[in-house]
């Protein structure tokens, strides 16, 4: 058993590990037989418990009403209000309510919300947010909500392995693994967002029961030739179950209000914090409609075969491989739906009523939402996709100093398929207008249960793919001393489950219905959508399709050469680059953790550039005079008679992406003291994760997020030798202790890829009292607004500073800002861990190590980058 604890820097416990475990292995016997004599079947098994309790990476702050401002009081006189407000940069609660609208239009001024506006709705979900409980001036962020997270992960794992030695000719293994824990979290499943606090209708505990099952059989032919057959399936399922829903359902805490979808769920809307000193984020959507949990589940059978042959200076592989890969999970959606509130007045799009203020809580507490978004159910999505290759390489000793490796493999990746037959959903736009007349649901959009000539994948997909690979070692000297190597090769990839959800849900009838994304609409009139369930077929929804022409897998074709030379002290230096090429990307597709190239790029169903510059295309009426409050915006959608403004997205393997690098190292892994030091200097270049230009992919192209310019490395390992002789107690104390210990440091990454593009570009317009975006720079809104460097934004900095944001300026109206500034670095990482430890033997095969481990020893702070308001 183990034992492990670390403490914070306040001296308070902050994790918890226990492990115990046994293993036993040998031959397999029967006591008083002769059953396995020759003790060619053998065993192993193992089981390992382990209880751990994990401080979070970061606890829960965020930003709730005080008392006065739950009344909607927002006046500064008071005490509570001015503390929370101290630290106020615009745009948040402690805004007045001058300029700003009611519901019904009456403008508002001052610091408090008559009470004849304050939404019965509002005030049923301000029950969910919690009191303040820290002082905003003990921290420099300023929130008044602070909630120190732990999490409880316990679990097991058990393994069992059994050898057979037919003889020594053929050999034959089989395994199974089981593994068992569960976790918890606060505020939301997968990730924690911004300004969260605790979910109140959790916590969420999230249970995880894995299981592998594989066995190998090997036959050797001669000394030259061998055979080996594997076959493997893994199966797991992950049940996520919230503790508490009822505290979230509407009859417990009096929303009197219906959805678009009232039946599906029981649930009140989640809501989404806009930013700081606005509202708490309770954006985690019911997921738990089937049973209480949501359940995913995956299963990944695989089969390979693989032969070596020895012939004089060639060895030879060659071998087949198939695998399907297999995830059933519950749609993640929103069927109680997702209300989202915003600084500013927006145009109601019932009313046409100009109403909101710059306070986003007030706007709550009235009501009035910036975006409502809702899922009709959330089905079950079933689809696997299969693999198919063959291979051969040749390892071949052309001379004394070179060897070859010359492969090439055959590969077939298929799409992800429909388990029920349904099929994904294909968009097919030269379809779209003949089914707007004929009154069809998802005009243009089909599948192959409604159309058997549409693949069960939607798109296309090529049948086989040729991928060669070639690989070289050159002795300069034939004594190993100095040597090149180096090497090229394609392989490809498939994409995400979850780039595929999408498509499915859509065939399966998921209907997704969208507010206006320009425009304001209240809780009251959202119920007012969903009180006459006839009408529900009429609403306009989004839909996720593929592309029917779209038959490209993703392809990264990657290179390197490398020179290592021995030199003195036995120590190996090496030069080397390394580089890749990627192409065929899915764009809107997940290969980079979120949306590559942005949702905005993939939509169809997207106002062109220009277009709200122009009269209107449905009734002719002259351009609108303010292109951000256009009260007949959906008129300009160029789909908007089957889909109003709602999202066709259909993503495109059409995004791109490169590294490359230098490298440098030096290793000694002999003696007394051991290490490796290398350096690296590279860039990462690509499709970034936000859209900056809906209709050109080569204006997404920039640095990526993943960037780091230079990085070392360093690992070290001192035998500290045995100084005591002669005295066993204290010779066996001290004597034979080893200090380990890694640095890294990096250059920070690029502050546009890991903050925003547009570096936070907000532009306001004093005349007509609002911010202006693409709307009115572009004539649509689809697009960003990038700044104009006027001076070098890297010269000149103050202590801690990374950027002068003073060099930026807004572009002129229609201009197109800067697509990349000059390289703004971030805050650099720097990290030296250090350990020290012994082995103590007992007995033959006993042995007992004590070691001790510091982490980020020098206490060196990690500085985070702080946006600053323009």
């Amino acid at each position: 058993m183990a034992r492990q604890t670390q403490h914070n820097s306040n001296g308070a416990t902050g994790s918890l590990l226990l492990l115990s475990g046994r293993k036993r292995g040998g031959p397999i016997l029967i006591p008083h037989t002769n059953f396995n004599h020759s003790r060619k079947l053998l065993f192993w098994a193992g089981f390992e418990d382990f209880r751990q309790t994990l401080p979070a990476a970061s606890p829960l702050t965020s930003y709730v009403p005080t008392a006065a401002m739950r009344a909607g009081n927002f006046s500064l006189s008071d005490p509570d209000n001015a503390a929370l407000c101290a630290t106020s940069t615009g745009n948040d609660f402690c805004q007045s309510l001058n300029g700003g609208s009611a519901p019904d239009g009456t403008k508002l001024s001052g610091t408090q919300i008559p009470t004849q506006y304050l939404d019965p709705g509002a005030l049923a979900l301000l029950k969910l947010f919690p009191q303040p409980n820290t002082n905003p001036s003990s921290n420099g962020s300023g929130y008044n909500y602070f909630l120190q997270t732990t999490n409880v992960h316990n679990g097991y794992i058990y393994r069992g392995r059994v050898d057979y030695n037919l003889s020594d000719k053929n050999k034959l293994f089989v395994s199974y693994q089981y593994g068992s824990d569960s976790e918890t979290s606060l505020a939301h499943i997968y990730y924690t967002p911004s300004n969260a606090i605790a979910y109140p209708g959790g916590p969420l505990v999230s249970a995880v029961h894995s299981h592998v099952l594989s066995g190998s059989y090997i036959h050797v032919f001669n000394s030259a030739a061998t055979n080996e057959i594997r076959v493997a399936v893994g199966w797991l399922d992950n049940p996520f179950s919230a503790s508490n829903l009822k505290a979230m359902e509407i009859s417990a805490l009096g929303y009197p209000y219906g959805t678009v979808y009232n039946n599906a769920s029981q649930l009140v809307p989640s809501i989404n914090s806009p930013g700081a000193r606005t509202l708490p984020d309770i954006s985690q959507p019911d997921l738990f409609g089937n049973g209480g949990v949501y359940n995913t589940n995956k299963k990944a059978p695989s089969v390979a075969d693989d032969v070596t042959l020895v012939y004089r200076t060639h060895t030879f592989k060659m071998g087949g491989y198939w695998s399907r890969s297999g995830n059933k999970q519950e749609t993640y959606g929103s069927p109680n739906g997702s209300l989202s509130f915003a600084s500013g007045a927006k145009t109601d799009q019932v009313t046409g009523l100009t109403i909101g203020t710059v306070n986003p809580l007030a706007n709550f507490l009235m009501g009035i939402t910036s975006g409502f978004t809702q899922n009709n159910s959330n089905p079950t999505d079933d689809m696997a996709y299969t693999t198919g290759a063959g291979y051969f390489l040749d390892n071949w000793k052309t001379t004394r100093h070179l060897t070859l490796n010359l492969g090439l493999r055959l590969e077939h990746l298929g799409r992800w398929q429909d388990n029920t037959g349904n099929g994904l959903a294909v968009w097919e736009p030269n379809r779209y207008a003949a089914d707007v007349g004929a009154g069809k649901v998802y005009p243009g959009v089909y599948w192959h249960a409604v159309d058997g000539s549409v693949p069960n994948g939607g798109s296309p997909v090529q049948t086989i793919f040729f991928e060669p690979r070639l690989g070289l070692a050159y002795d300069v000297r034939g004594n190993g001393e100095t040597v090149v190597r180096g090497g090229w090769a394609a392989y490809r990839w498939n994409d995400q489950y979850n780039d595929y959800a999408g498509p499915l849900q859509t065939s399966l009838g998921v209907k997704t219905y969208n507010s206006s994304n320009s425009d304001a609409i209240t809780l009251k009139e959202i119920a007012a959508l969903g009180s006459n369930s006839a009408s529900l077929g009429s609403l306009p929804s989004s839909v996720y399709a593929t592309d029917q022409a779209d038959d490209k897998v993703g392809v990264t074709y990657a290179y390197n050469l490398t020179i290592s030379q021995r030199i003195p002290r036995n120590m190996l230096l090496e030069v080397a680059y390394v580089g890749n090429q990627t192409q065929n990307i899915l764009m809107g597709g997940q290969s980079n953790g979120s949306g590559v190239g942005g949702a905005n790029f993939v939509n169809q169903n997207k106002i062109p550039l220009g277009g709200l510059f122009k009269a209107d295309p449905v009734t002719g009426a002259p351009a609108p005079v303010d292109p951000e409050n256009v009260p007949n915006i959906v008129d300009y959608f160029p789909y908007y008679k089957g889909y109003g403004t709602n999202a066709i997205s259909v993503n495109t393997h059409s995004g791109y992406a490169n590294y490359n690098g230098a490298q440098v190292s030096l290793l000694r892994q002999t003696g007394r003291a051991t290490f490796n030091v290398n350096y690296t200097y590279s860039k990462s270049l690509g499709i970034v994760g936000s859209t900056l230009d809906a209709f050109n992919v080569a204006n997404n192209y920039g640095v990526l997020n993943i960037d780091r310019p230079h990085v070392i490395n360093t690992s070290y390992a001192f035998d500290l030798g045995s100084p005591i002789h002669g005295h066993l107690f204290a010779g066996g104390f001290v004597n034979g202790w080893t200090l380990s210990g890694t640095t890294t440091w990096q250059s920070g990454g690029n502050l546009q890829a890991n903050t925003s593009q547009n570096l936070g570009l907000t532009i306001e317009n004093t005349t007509l009292g609002h911010t202006v975006g693409s709307s009115t720079f572009y004539g649509t809104p689809f697009n960003s607004v990038l700044p104009v460097t006027i001076c070098n934004p890297t010269a000149g900095l103050k202590s801690n500073q990374h950027v002068n944001l003073d060099c930026f300026t807004a572009p002129q109206i229609g201009q197109v800002g800067d697509r990349q500034a000059p390289y703004l670095s971030g805050p650099s990482f720097f990290d030296t861990d250090l350990g020290i430890y012994k082995s103590f033997h007992i007995t033959e095969h006993q042995a007992l190590q004590i070691r001790g481990s510091a982490f980020n020893f020098l206490n060196h702070p990690y500085p985070v980058t702080v946006p600053r308001i323009w």
